[in-house]
């Protein structure tokens, strides 16, 4: 089940949804039922139009992996459910979204956009100036921050510490995801995707002791304490991972790295 879990591209828009939905509860505010639905609607039309064109990339097919083959298999399936959903999601979203949503959402994906044109324009020369590694992490925490952000009357601060740290597990999870698939192109890859893969066990155990000390800090707010445990308990599940990696299967390794973001589950019943 897990393993369909991730084929089918639903790991990444559960992540998001289960993070927006958090970040509201930090923010202290009632999000929309609709926003973390379409966060997640959003996420996975992104997710299968990279991984279709991924697999379309006939110059890298020493990089494709078993989720890539799935859809090449099955592309004519996906391109007709995602000619059916989009149309539905762009009309929700230009008739139920809020014009302050809609405009920091459009601001995200428009960067987004443009940087994985590049990418599968030019390949691994568009990752000389920015690693992949690090755009999505970064662009996948904000895009997942949007809903709550836009929605804040006042302090804005209040998100900072929690997504910044949601941001570098995203980015740590996408470095560890490429070390393990990749290993021999680490090497050849940006500086600070290489840096980060050659120090994954210190970088997750740094991530997991400074979630932890802010977490410390934040002991007055439940729902920001909840959230920066959740992140605690995602970074030392990643260390796991990076430490026992050699006993799991690539498969493994790939949902489980995404599963470790899941962790706000554990929470749910103190942040309401």
């Amino acid at each position: 089940m897990a393993v369909y879990w991730h084929l089918l591209s639903l790991d990444a828009p559960t992540v998001a949804a289960l993070w927006c939905w958090s970040f509201a509860r930090v923010a202290h505010i009632d999000l929309p039922r609709l926003a973390p639905l379409l966060l997640a609607v959003g996420t996975w039309l992104v997710y299968v139009a990279d991984r279709i064109l991924d697999g379309m990339d006939r110059a890298n097919l020493e990089r494709l992996r078993e989720r890539h083959y799935f859809y090449l298999q099955h592309r004519t399936a996906f391109l007709m459910v995602g000619a059916i959903v989009s149309p539905v999601f762009a009309w929700v979203v230009f008739t139920r979204m809020s014009l302050a949503v809609r405009l920091e959402d459009a601001a995200v994906f428009a960067v987004a956009a443009l940087y994985f044109l590049l990418v599968h324009v030019h390949g691994r020369a568009a990752e000389r100036w920015l690693p992949k590694e690090l755009a999505v992490g970064v662009l996948f925490a904000a895009a997942t921050a949007v809903p709550a952000w836009a929605r804040i009357a006042g302090e804005r601060l209040a998100l900072v510490s929690v997504v910044a740290a949601f941001a570098l597990l995203c980015w740590i999870n996408c470095v560890a995801i490429e070390s393990w698939e990749n290993s021999a192109a680490v090497d050849l890859a940006h500086t600070t995707t290489t840096w980060a893969a050659r120090h994954l066990k210190a970088l997750t155990l740094t991530t997991g002791l400074l979630s932890l000390a802010l977490a410390a800090a934040s002991r007055h707010d439940g729902e920001r304490l909840c959230l920066l445990l959740a992140s605690t308990l995602s970074a030392f599940l990643l260390f796991w991972l990076a430490h026992a990696r050699r006993h799991l299967t690539s498969m493994q390794l790939r949902v489980g790295a995404d599963a470790a973001l899941l962790t706000p589950l554990l929470f749910m019943a103190w942040m309401r």
